[in-house]
């Protein structure tokens, strides 16, 4: 049987994109401050699983909903199963956007909005799939189970829930990643290290307030810092003199004996800091070096160490694996009151085979106990490898390759997807070789046409994987 597989996902182009608005258009980051028992991770993540399960159910398909959390499509009979995992959660949208991130603008052949690539259109991009498949009057000789998590950008509070009472599937990818194949990915941990303040008075510089940062796994955007300090025509030229030679912008604001000072570098996903410029450790590289009280030296001390060292270098946690690369750090979030007497920072690691998150724990208390407490965050994943000799990988690498005349090969990666839950899990798309990364940015989007495709190598792979 010949199949035009890009001619039957373009069938579907107009209905593809009103459905992708349409799941664009719900704000469904994790919302914890209006949770209630129907919906555990507030209302819009809710929103958003249940319209791809109407979407579902309107297409034919049977559908199951896990208690708002997460959700399953179901296609296809036999007595393996294939799953399909993807999550209608996001990001915080954060600012630097040009547009509303909640309200979709296609422009210039792309859609923009918060989740376009990271995970709503390559969640449609793959249902579409399936439905080129029940179109086509296709059987699948497997059960296909599309599975929907709620709470990927976070704790994966939704997935776990859903697998305490439905089946593992036997193999699966995700698409929440990048073509051609992802079959392995870093191990991922959060470490949370809270400073010991010591009794003191302010001074002429007193680091009064930091902040920066929203969520674990972004390499964050801007930071502010407020300063207690009169006003000071050197400190201010400069400031102004700093982010003209790093090619960065910021302002500044003196009032009431307080500087306030703000700097916006780029945000990334925290598995790829290279890709951004840390706004809070480009901040603190020019506070370091002026007489802060202690507290706030301290605390400056430890941020200027993190700047720019993505591969822990500083910090005497590098480690690299032939098999997966170097461990990399993002400096996440931090959080700095002098009259609370708080200081706090929070780094996010990936991490190859070969180490474990003790031996990273070690060392930082090595180095940082004595001015921090060291705590490792709840919420963890060890590193996670399929052999590329597996017929899963073997499969999907293929399917590629008829699609793009692109050679596929293997792909290791520090982000962590849904394809890590299952012991033959890997992630497949959706982003191709040389499309711009904007995951966890501002002004996210995807291409039209890269969605669509997207969608035809989707489906010609589940259908090779349930012959």
């Amino acid at each position: 049987m010949t199949i035009n597989w890009e001619q039957e996902t373009a069938f579907f182009k107009d209905d593809l994109i009103k459905d992708l608005v349409a799941l664009l258009k719900i704000d469904s980051q994790r919302d914890i401050e209006h949770k209630t028992a129907d919906f555990p991770l507030g209302p819009g993540p809710a929103k958003a699983l249940n319209q791809v399960l109407a979407y579902a159910k309107r297409d034919g398909f049977a559908t199951k909903n896990i208690k708002n959390v997460a959700g399953r499509i179901e296609f296809g009979a036999g007595t393996t199963t294939l799953g399909v995992l993807a999550h209608v959660d996001v990001v915080p949208a954060g600012d630097g956007w040009q547009t509303d991130p909640f309200e979709p603008v296609i422009k210039d052949g792309a859609i923009y909005a918060r989740g376009t690539s990271d995970d709503k259109g390559p969640l449609l991009a793959a249902y579409y799939g399936l439905k080129v498949l029940k179109k086509l009057g296709i059987e699948p000789k497997q059960q296909i189970h599309f599975i929907i998590g709620t709470d990927e950008e976070s704790e994966w509070l939704g997935v776990h829930e859903y697998f305490k009472t439905e089946p593992k599937p036997d193999w699966g990818f995700s698409p929440d990643a990048e073509f051609p194949i992802i079959n392995g990915e870093k191990g991922i941990v959060s470490f949370q290290l809270d400073q010991h303040f010591t009794s003191e008075t302010a001074t002429d510089f007193t680091l009064q307030q930091f902040k920066s940062g929203i969520r674990d796994n972004m390499v964050p955007h801007a930071a502010t810092a407020i300063i207690a300090h009169h006003q000071d025509a050197t400190f201010e030229t400069a400031f102004n003199t700093y982010l003209t030679t790093n090619q960065l912008t910021g302002s500044q604001k003196f009032a009431n004996g307080h500087y306030t000072l703000q700097l916006h570098g780029k945000g990334a996903h925290a598995a790829t800091p290279q890709a951004g410029r840390n706004g809070a450790t480009f901040l603190i590289n020019f506070l370091k070096d002026y007489a802060f009280d202690a507290n706030g030296a301290t605390y400056l001390a430890l941020g200027a160490t993190l700047h720019e060292d993505i591969y822990g270098k500083n910090i005497k946690i590098a480690y690299q694996d032939s098999l997966m690369g170097p461990l990399t750090v993002s400096a996440s979030i931090f959080n700095y009151d002098f009259e609370a007497k708080s200081g706090q920072i929070i780094l996010n690691i990936r991490y190859p085979k070969g180490i474990d998150i003790e031996a990273i724990k070690a060392q930082f208390e090595q180095n940082w106990q004595a001015q921090y407490a060291i705590s490792i965050k709840p919420h963890y994943e060890i590193p996670h490898y399929v052999p590329g000799d597996d017929p899963l990988v073997k499969t999907l690498l293929a399917t590629y390759e008829a699609h793009t005349g692109q050679a596929g090969t293997e792909g290791i990666v520090g982000g962590g997807t849904y394809g890590r839950i299952l012991e033959r899990g890997v992630a497949f798309g959706a982003q191709f070789p040389g499309a711009a990364d904007v995951m966890h940015q501002p002004n996210e989007f995807m291409k039209i046409d890269d969605i669509l495709k997207a969608s035809a190598i989707y489906a010609d792979a589940i259908y090779r994987l349930t012959l």
